[in-house]
């Protein structure tokens, strides 16, 4: 898998895609400090049932993937919960943005698997499908292809289609630099 530059975040990630790709403001963090810098791979989730996230642990994306679940967006009852999010953080799934909900988040910020969500509930998902499993899915109005590549931590999610990943790289390393060099000024004036 690409390593990515330990310096590139969500915010740096917006300014170097001029806000494009951002989803909602509504998906955050289950847990504070939470980093995660992947490739997506797609999964879409039927109203108020998880099957095709169950679908998933059964043939594993690459070790370092970051699992994209949309159609959550209505669902009233978790799209994963602290045993699954085990299975995938066990299986090398680097962390979880979804549009629904999740359940025992306690377990899963103990066990420091980086989810992003719309939001928690004890409420159990059905399991009856269908199940889309890989390829296009979108959040937010944002089309999600698998090999995206997902920027996620505290500030929220942003997504670079997987062509322009090298271009934006270095928009973002460029406004990494001149962010240094203003802070290095303002801390100048400040002694």
């Amino acid at each position: 898998m690409e390593k990515f530059p330990e310096w590139l975040n969500a915010t740096l990630a917006s300014d170097a895609s001029e806000g494009e790709g951002v989803l909602p403001s509504n998906i955050l963090p289950l847990q504070a400090n939470s980093l995660v810098v992947g490739p997506a791979y797609g999964v879409l989730m039927s109203q108020d049932d998880n099957l095709s996230v169950r679908k998933v642990l059964e043939n594993l994306p690459a070790p370092g993937t970051v699992l994209v679940v949309a159609g959550g967006s209505t669902s009233r009852t978790a799209t994963l919960g602290g045993l699954m999010a085990l299975e995938m953080q066990n299986g090398g799934i680097a962390g979880l943005v979804t549009d629904g909900l999740v359940r025992d988040s306690r377990e899963i910020r103990e066990m420091s698997f980086a989810v992003w969500c719309r939001g928690v509930t004890p409420i159990a998902p059905k399991k009856n499908g269908p199940a889309i499993v890989g390829g296009t899915v979108s959040i937010g109005g944002k089309v999600i292809r698998d090999g995206d590549l997902v920027i996620a931590d505290d500030d929220g999610v942003v997504i670079w289609p997987q062509e322009r990943v090298a271009e934006l790289l270095v928009k973002a390393e460029t406004r990494l630099k001149q962010d240094n060099e203003r802070l290095a000024r303002l801390q100048m004036k400040k002694q």
